[in-house]
């Protein structure tokens, strides 16, 4: 049975397939406009590669971590390798300026932690060292074990790296703090008693490149980073270590000023920014400095520790622990549900040019 014909002599099953034709054509543009116009899938992955730590899990264990994953960037002029340790809140554990190891590859060589005092206010805590009995949100150290765990990671080439965290109690069972968080590695609660505490403090970490006025080397390393609070309520004076960790053989100190020690802190107001370095050679030619502008800080309490290790620290042990780990200490309470970011550099090379780049930060 032939279709019917209409007056312009077209059949209508001719009308019913052209008409498709047309909606099929236009699904097809429309498709392929909207998929010209879709956004593109960032490319956010990072050059990893496996390090080798040769470290103890933690400081109260004998097992060693063999290896870590660690992310590696590298500065634009070619001189410079930075990599960071993902176990450990991906903390800056290597720093390479032209194939020579500037940092303490053995464990963070540059990371953040607090510590909130209450020594001497409670009775708990009488008799106990006020770092050991401190509640110590750390980036870079474990709790029985448990590290400070990376949440995630991405990268834009080589050129910069942003990292998230969870901070973990470096202090090991002894914040006595209410309502404790165990810590949880690799998906289970730690089973070490005492327990391994997790803290409610997360941390951001965007490290990048920026140029050196002193073009020796060509780029600094800066580390910008945000820290949050996750629960109301102030904590209270805090001392954050922002530290960096030498080769043994880095034995020559420098800071900047001279003045900012413990006993004689200095304030924002004072200066601009302070610096801390350690070198291998009497001429502080080679080695590194820590450089922090203090001005957003907004702190009366401020200075350089030449020995900041943990252990030396808690127990006053000073024969126990060879002065590679030195920080820059501010004091600065935190908010509630609030988060304070800040910048901090990496500098690589002769301490007179790290010291000249601190001085000439604007406040």
């Amino acid at each position: 049975m032939t279709a019917p014909i209409t007056k312009s002599g077209t059949s209508a099953c001719g009308i019913v397939r052209g008409m498709a034709s047309f909606l099929c054509s236009a699904l097809f543009l429309a498709l392929t406009a909207g998929s010209a116009a879709a956004q593109q899938i960032p490319d956010v992955r990072c050059q990893v590669e496996d390090y080798p730590l040769g470290a103890q899990l933690s400081w109260q264990s004998t097992e060693a971590v063999a290896k870590v994953q660690v992310v590696i960037l590298r500065d634009p002029a070619g001189e410079q390798e930075a990599r960071f340790d993902l176990t450990h809140g991906a903390t800056l554990v290597s720093l390479r300026f032209r194939g020579n190891e500037l940092l303490f590859g053995h464990s963070a060589g540059a990371s953040v932690g607090m510590y909130v005092f209450r020594h001497g206010t409670e009775v708990e805590l009488k008799g106990l060292s006020p770092f050991w009995s401190a509640f110590h949100p750390d980036q870079g150290g474990t709790s029985m074990a448990v590290p400070a765990t990376t949440a995630g990671v991405g990268c834009r080439g080589q050129q910069s790296m942003r990292a998230f965290a969870m901070m973990i109690d470096g202090s090991v069972d002894s914040s006595f703090q209410r309502e404790p968080l165990l810590g949880v590695w690799k998906g289970r609660v730690s089973d070490n008693f005492p327990p391994g505490y997790s803290t409610p403090y997360a941390i951001e970490t965007d490290a990048s490149w920026v140029a050196n006025p002193g073009k020796t080397p060509s780029y600094y390393l800066q580390l910008e980073q945000t820290v949050v609070k996750l629960r109301p309520g102030s904590s209270g004076p805090m001392d954050w270590f922002l530290e960096g960790a030498a080769p043994w053989e880095f034995e020559h100190n420098a800071s900047y000023p001279e003045e900012c020690t413990e006993k004689t802190p200095c304030s924002s107001a004072q200066t601009p920014a302070m610096a801390m370095g350690r070198y291998e050679d009497q001429a502080r030619t080679v080695g590194l400095a820590t450089v922090v502008p203090i001005a957003a800080w907004q702190t009366s309490h401020a200075y350089t520790l030449e020995n900041s290790e943990f252990v030396v620290l808690a127990y006053g042990a000073v024969w126990v622990a060879p002065r590679h780990v030195f920080a820059i200490v501010l004091r600065r309470a935190m908010e509630g549900v609030g988060g304070f970011r800040f910048s901090w550099y990496i500098c690589a090379g002769s301490w007179n040019k790290a010291r000249a780049f601190a001085s000439q930060l604007p406040r």
